[in-house]
């Protein structure tokens, strides 16, 4: 079921359908898969979503609205809103930081030189 759910994130299976993948009725899942997961189906949704726009922000240079539609946001402001809610700030502030992160980790031409000597 975790798999169905994860194989394609541009679907956003609710959780009733979850349920169903799961042969329980929906309830009854949710109730479960709380204290199993120790967070709500929509919550943990939200956040394997959230986790890998993360990634995609680092890894491809797309748009935020692409990155947003590749893990199932239809809009921009809904992705940024659950974006910002889980980790603190927005999508594009995340993708300068890491931005300026890696540009600070990567020594320029001087810096290697004068390491050097």
């Amino acid at each position: 079921m975790l798999r169905f759910v994860t194989q394609d994130l541009t679907k956003r299976p609710t959780c009733a359908a979850a349920a169903r993948i799961a042969g329980l009725e929906r309830a009854y899942f949710s109730k479960r898969f709380a204290i199993v997961m120790r967070v709500s189906f929509t919550e943990w949704s939200a956040r394997i979503r959230v986790d890998e726009a993360k990634r995609l922000l680092l890894a491809i240079d797309l748009s935020i609205t692409a990155i947003g539609a590749s893990v199932g946001y239809e809009d921009v402001t809904t992705f940024e809103r659950a974006f910002r809610r889980l980790e603190g700030i927005c999508p594009r502030e995340h993708r300068r930081r890491i931005t300026r992160s890696a540009e600070s980790a990567t020594p320029n031409a001087e810096t290697t030189h004068a390491m050097r000597k």
